[in-house]
């Protein structure tokens, strides 16, 4: 008899844990429930429109710093092919008018004329 009257208590607890707030929800006019879904609805937005609007700074600032690394790149290759033109053009018309080394002398001012060449597209290019 105490089983079932415990029994008969908890479910009696349960019923009423379940059916309050669908009572309450019911008796609601449904201008608080607009408005509840109309909250729901904008904080949605809002987070959303967080989200995307932060993903589109992180994209944006990634692009800004691989545009300026790639300018960066862009320098550093230019100054190099130049220089090494110039050593080269030196060194290779030195050995070749000299006879020292006129076929090594040779592939070094070619060598000079395609870096200068590489230096030009380099610096044209944008």
């Amino acid at each position: 008899m105490k089983e079932m009257r415990k029994t008969l208590e908890i479910f009696l607890v349960i019923l009423i844990t379940v059916v309050t707030p669908l009572v309450v929800h019911a008796s609601q006019s449904t201008n608080d429930i607009n408005n509840a879904a109309s909250n729901v609805t904008s904080t949605i937005n809002d987070f959303m429109n967080s989200i995307t609007n932060s993903t589109e700074n992180v994209i944006n600032t990634a692009l800004a710093d691989l545009i300026s690394f790639t300018n960066f790149l862009k320098n550093v290759i230019y100054n190099a092919s130049t220089v090494l033109a110039l050593l080269f053009g030196i060194i290779g018309g030195f050995l070749w008018l000299s006879g020292i080394s006129p076929y090594r002398g040779r592939r070094l001012v070619i060598s000079a004329i395609l870096l200068a060449l590489l230096a030009i597209i380099i610096a044209t290019y944008e």
